[in-house]
């Protein structure tokens, strides 16, 4: 018999907590550990771009720079492996745990003050590992749900949440914000944790975001996690 709509929506909802979780864990530990570039959030790279660059510290520009151009790159690659090879998101999460796992070997390495080249490369391999999540949950289709950005879900919750009162409609809360919910909460826990980790085991913080990628790639394989990606 094959799954019902709601199996494969929760199928797929575990998936988009892990990679909501990954992407948490990333930004702390990069804004933690890398200057204050995020691997994730764009908009906030952007914003301390524009504030090194009208402060003229254009060396520390570069590494915000890196940071969007890595996202970038990442989101193209896994546009090419989605849209033009016919690879599945599966596939894609599977570079994205071999890009996490190059991430922490470099990490553990260069220890938690990396001199610059170490850096750069540290930057550069994050956030090209975010773009490439970024575009799965594109690729998804979740409402609401990118995994790596998340104005957009504060927004889609509460403007949501405010018209259902105004109606009087019940729940409140309706299946899709409480998948929304879910997926912010995974992403905070994943900041969360690492923010509790800093103090004692900054250095072993990347292995967070490796397990759940990886667990993510398992539970794909042995089908237990199913995405399906939509054409966008």
């Amino acid at each position: 018999m094959p799954p019902t709509a709601s199996v494969e929506q929760n199928r797929a909802m575990h998936g988009l907590v892990l990679l909501s979780f990954t992407a948490g864990s990333m930004d702390g530990i990069a804004f933690l550990a890398l200057s204050g570039v995020f691997a994730s959030a764009m908009s906030g790279n952007t914003i301390l771009l524009g504030l090194a660059i009208g402060q003229g510290q254009f060396t520390e520009s570069l590494l915000f720079i890196f940071g969007i151009l890595g996202y970038v790159a990442g989101i193209s690659m896994a546009s090419v492996s989605i849209a033009k090879l016919g690879h599945g998101s599966g596939w894609t999460v599977g570079l994205e745990a071999l890009l996490l796992a190059i991430f922490t070997a470099l990490w553990l390495a260069s220890g938690t003050h990396p001199q610059p080249y170490a850096l750069y490369g540290l930057i550069v391999v994050s956030s090209i590992a975010m773009g490439l999540q970024g575009r799965i949950g594109r690729a998804i289709g979740a409402p609401g749900i990118l995994t790596v950005i998340f104005t957009g879900t504060y927004t889609t919750i509460a403007s949501d949440l405010t018209t259902r009162v105004l109606n009087g409609d019940r729940p409140l809360f309706t299946a899709l914000a409480l998948r929304q919910l879910l997926a912010l909460a995974a992403y905070f826990g994943g900041a969360m944790i690492v923010g509790v980790m800093a103090a004692h085991w900054l250095r072993i913080t990347p292995f967070l975001p490796l397990a759940a990628v990886l667990a993510l790639f398992g539970g794909i394989r042995l089908r237990l996690i199913r995405f399906d990606p939509k054409p966008s």
